[in-house]
């Protein structure tokens, strides 16, 4: 349990050094990070080797690199890409107004899709990423892109997430009502 919590106390105080900072990327930057994280603290046990054998060791940063990249996937990366909370704080930001769902997607369009050019962010991502590239001025979806969507949509039917992020078709709800006789 020590190694995981000197793991996550390295990894946040790594996150605000420069290290790395030439990677735009919250997520990629990130995981560099849990693992330089993992690394140190795995590299701190075996200098006392007397203590700790090879495989508690391995164990430790096992441990530390799983909580960090669990830690920093469900909190900044989602609060990095999240509409949820973007909405939220619009609302918050807004509280004076009469504010309904279509004044909401008003300021969505405006602020994050137009003001803070998001869609202009997600391409460079995915350009970088190598899951897209821009050839004569038009996107096209890279083979590494084609096998990405595979994966993700065969995740999307595996949990049963919204099928049309993946560009599979909206599945009908399921009709829970009782059969009547």
């Amino acid at each position: 349990m020590l190694a995981v919590a000197a793991g996550f106390a390295l990894y946040v105080g790594l996150t605000r050094s420069p290290l790395f900072a030439g990677i735009s990327i919250l997520f990629y930057r990130g995981l560099l990070l849990c693992a330089l994280s993992a690394t140190l603290v795995m590299a701190a046990m075996a200098l006392r080797r007397r203590r700790f054998d090879v495989a508690t060791i391995i164990a430790a940063g096992s441990l530390s690199l799983s909580f960090n990249i669990c830690f920093l996937i469900v909190l900044p990366v989602t609060l990095d890409r999240s509409i949820s909370v973007f909405m939220l704080a619009q609302i918050e930001q807004h509280q004076d107004e009469a504010l309904d769902s279509r004044r909401i997607t008003d300021i969505f369009v405006r602020k994050y899709v137009g003001d803070m050019r998001q869609m202009d962010r997600r391409i460079a991502e995915q350009t970088a990423s190598g899951n897209i590239a821009v050839v004569d001025g038009n996107i096209r979806v890279t083979e590494q892109g084609h096998r990405f969507l595979a994966l993700s949509r065969t995740l999307a039917r595996l949990f049963g997430t919204d099928p049309r992020f993946v560009g599979l078709p909206s599945v009908p709800p399921a009709n829970t009502s009782a059969p009547s006789h």
